[in-house]
């Protein structure tokens, strides 16, 4: 299932997609994150059972995203650092 939300005062856009079945894989949560971001999407929620990865873009330059939560071996902060590194060679 997926969320979105738009938030009209700051222009942002909120996506949470709620995983069901077996633990995705980072390859798996990346395919869901991309097109949210590309979408506009500023705070990304990924979520399986109880376990959850969230990211938030800070500001307005490259290399602003920040992660915390886990799903299987994959964190969130692993993940805004991937972000980064593809925000910055572009």
């Amino acid at each position: 299932m997926i969320n979105s939300y738009f938030n009209s005062g700051t222009n942002t856009a909120t996506i949470e997609h709620n995983f069901t079945g077996r633990k995705p894989s980072k390859t798996q949560i990346m395919a869901k994150i991309k097109p949210a971001i590309k979408s506009g999407a500023r705070s990304i929620s990924i979520i399986w059972g109880e376990n959850w990865l969230e990211l938030d873009h800070l500001g307005g330059h490259l290399g602003s995203w920040a992660g915390a939560g886990w799903i299987r071996d994959i964190s969130g902060d692993d993940i805004a650092q991937l972000l980064n590194e593809q925000e910055k060679r572009g």
